[in-house]
């Protein structure tokens, strides 16, 4: 993708902008979202600080694709609910924050988890105070994740992220994740 064409895409994503302070509309249509903090806000990190992008002058922190509604991708699987063990980026937060990884399922030996009620209570109002979301409703969703993966290189961005930059800081967040434990990141 040329240039041009990126920047003329992203101008798009911040004309498309959603506070969920606000809730504002997003459409029920497929398409790709950024995700960045609010200004003066930072992610629940104490020892390995990412590098960040910016967007719309905030700290670009994850992009992904809603191939059914952005509403309820972003803002139903997201936002809200108790949902760490359908989204990758809910999961992220909470083991940086330390959250314990509890079973999804009644088998206690699955890998899909998720965190107790008041964790994922405390995840929704945090993400709610401290994130923005751009997004961005197109069919062509597959085709353009990578691009935005590469141009802003998001830090909770782990699958198909392979830029050095925040290297490190995938690595240990990808530890965290796999532990049903307490984290200390």
């Amino acid at each position: 993708m040329r240039k041009d064409q990126l920047e003329i895409i992203l101008e798009t994503f911040i004309k498309n902008r959603f506070d969920p302070k606000n809730e504002t509309e997003i459409p029920t249509s497929s398409g790709n979202y950024i995700l960045c903090l609010r200004t003066q806000c930072n992610l629940p990190s104490r020892r390995i600080l990412p590098t960040f992008k910016l967007l719309d002058d905030h700290r670009v922190i994850y992009t992904g694709v809603a191939s059914g509604s952005l509403h309820d991708r972003d803002y139903k699987q997201h936002f809200t609910g108790n949902n760490a063990g359908r989204s990758t980026l809910r999961k992220s937060l909470g083991v940086l924050f330390g959250y314990k990884q509890i079973a999804r399922d009644r088998d206690p030996n699955s890998r899909k988890t998720k965190f107790s009620a008041t964790d994922e209570r405390k995840l929704s109002e945090w993400m709610k105070e401290n994130l923005i979301l751009y997004f961005l409703p197109t069919t062509n969703y597959e085709k353009l994740e990578p691009i935005l993966i590469d141009h802003f290189n998001p830090p909770l961005n782990l699958k198909g992220n392979h830029n050095r930059i925040n290297q490190e800081f995938r690595r240990r967040l990808s530890d965290l994740r796999g532990k049903k434990s307490e984290n200390n990141f």
